[in-house]
């Protein structure tokens, strides 16, 4: 039975959170629902249930948010909205002094925030819940899930902000007046520490998380809803992050650990799901063609770079009439999805199998790099570069440029790559520009209640 992820009414309302800031807690007042207080203590295993499908419902904010505000700034799509022009100018860099500390493309960061911050509400939860409501292996799993979920989440905050870092501590829980209250934030190369190191101290808690789960996963982690196989998963969060931190030995090492097979399908992997039951959400990024109410169009080299016969230009379909705004033609829609009940990949084998090509790539593997490549060439239209590009199979820098290309096409409006692609390779000079106003920016602006926090709260 598929079941839908809901936010279950105790769940829903013992993780309320405030929509302005990452750290600011509401009173809960409804009497019908339970408050975080009475889960962080003697929780039953019903309790326990409901908070860790609320977790997954969670998990599943963001995705709309990062992948329309990244995918504008990295040039994958433009969002052509005649009631928020922002999108086609202070995006774009033409607001004079750049982005505003209060826009709504922050929004992205309280999602990705409020779901760190319930995990770890989660795994207190769990840790101090009645006697005999979970096993010491099941509390084990839900630490190691929970730690992949928060650095998971940390990862989409950090790709964002960039330099400007992001805080990876709370205080203690318990503290009077204290409701995880934020540590300072720390530089982007610390963070990704603190990343990779949430992640292996959660594949260490996985392995010692027996055979089940003490809550219920649902359907769209069929196949990676034990502690055993979601332990895939974090893995595949783990090599993401070692691409980032240019550990290629780290990316290798993680990848063998989890789903990645190069003679697999590039869809296999865990993925958000959606449906118009009651409580639950449609998939964010579906759109109607042809809408004329803010559409995230493709941007137009997206469809003259491709080479011919790549099915990945079914990502997008070409409008009946163009969307123009702001200097901006848009000819074609983006229609990643069929319908608005679609499942959204979270990692797939996709994206593993062009780590994997990347890692070998700088580590001089040259040819088990072109293997990789043939594959995700060969299953999206393309003929091997043996054929289609003899010239760049022993060459490193025309091999990055492969990898990077398939990348663009592959994880194209996936949650930024291509901008993040570019600015870790020192390429976002090189992004398209429609006009000549544009510019590209390196990071989003810190938002305005973090700015305000830190001012009432010196540290």
């Amino acid at each position: 039975m598929r079941m839908n992820i809901k936010f279950l009414a105790s769940a829903a309302l013992a993780l309320s959170l405030s929509a302005c800031s990452f750290f600011e807690t509401d009173d809960v007042i409804d009497p019908n629902n339970a408050s975080v207080e009475s889960v962080i203590t003697n929780a039953s295993r019903t309790q326990i249930n409901q908070l860790g499908i609320g977790i997954q419902s969670a998990f599943r904010n963001g995705v709309s948010n990062i992948s329309r505000t990244a995918g504008v700034i990295g040039r994958e799509v433009y969002v052509l909205s005649s009631t928020e022009l922002t999108w086609t100018t202070e995006l774009l860099g033409t607001t004079n002094g750049g982005f505003s500390a209060t826009t709504l493309y922050n929004g992205y960061y309280t999602d990705y925030a409020q779901t760190a911050r319930r995990a770890e509400i989660f795994r207190i939860a769990a840790n101090n819940s009645i006697a005999g409501a979970l096993t010491d292996a099941e509390k084990k799993g839900i630490s190691g899930y929970v730690n992949t979920v928060k650095a998971f989440a940390m990862l989409h905050m950090l790709n964002m902000q960039y330099k400007n870092g992001i805080r990876i501590s709370y205080t203690d829980l318990y503290s009077p007046g204290d409701m995880l209250k934020p540590g300072p934030f720390v530089s982007y190369e610390a963070a990704l520490t603190e990343i990779k190191r949430l992640l292996d101290e959660g594949a260490a808690d996985l392995a010692a998380g027996g055979a089940k789960f003490g809550f219920t996963m649902t359907s769209g982690y069929a196949g990676y809803d034990t502690p055993a196989t979601f332990t895939l998963f974090n893995r595949a969060v783990a090599a993401r992050v070692a691409m980032y931190q240019q550990n290629w030995a780290g990316v290798l090492t993680a990848l063998s650990a989890s789903y990645m097979d190069l003679n697999g399908l590039l869809t296999k992997g865990p993925v958000y799901t959606y449906s118009t039951t009651a409580g639950d959400a449609t998939n964010p990024l579906f759109q109607t063609l042809n809408a004329t109410a803010g559409p995230a169009v493709a941007q137009a080299s997206f469809i003259t770079d491709a080479e011919a016969g790549d099915k990945r230009l079914s990502k997008v379909t070409k409008r009946t009439t163009p969307r123009v705004l702001s200097g901006i033609n848009g000819e074609y829609d983006v229609s990643l999805f069929a319908s608005n009940v679609a499942s959204i990949s979270i990692i797939r084998n996709e994206e593993l199998i062009l780590m994997y090509a990347e890692a070998m790539i700088q580590t001089g593997k040259f040819a088990e790099a072109v293997i990789a490549l043939d594959k995700i060439r060969v299953d999206n239209g393309l003929k091997t570069l043996a054929v289609a590009k003899p010239t760049i199979v022993a060459n490193k820098d025309l091999l990055i440029n492969e990898l990077l290309n398939q990348r663009r096409y592959s994880l194209f409006y996936e949650g930024g790559h291509r901008w993040f692609d570019m600015r870790r390779y020192g390429r976002l000079a090189t992004l398209p520009k429609d006009q000549p106003t544009f510019m590209v920016y390196e990071q989003m602006i810190r938002p305005f209640a973090e700015i305000q926090w830190d001012a009432k709260n010196p540290q």
